[in-house]
């Protein structure tokens, strides 16, 4: 999918292409509207790059209960 957008309008926040592309990753991942790998490609940055990022703008991850317990019985069926 391609959006388009009023160039005038992105010229007038100063932001280059990647750091638009950035915002844009950073913001959807703090509303969970995307995942983590999500956000890294979306940002371009791949996901461990982009969690680098969340962590310089002290943004927390998305990570809880049920993704723990998730991630437990993942590990209980492969071990």
């Amino acid at each position: 999918m391609q959006i388009e957008l009023d160039d005038a309008v992105i010229n007038s926040t100063g932001l280059t292409d990647d750091d638009l592309k950035l915002k844009l990753a950073l913001l959807l991942y703090q509303d969970r509207k995307l995942s983590l790998g999500q956000g890294g490609r979306l940002s371009g940055l791949g996901t461990v790059q982009f969690q680098q990022e969340l962590g310089k703008r002290q943004i927390t991850l998305n990570y809880d209960l049920s993704d723990l317990n998730e991630d437990i019985k993942t590990l209980n069926t492969t071990s």
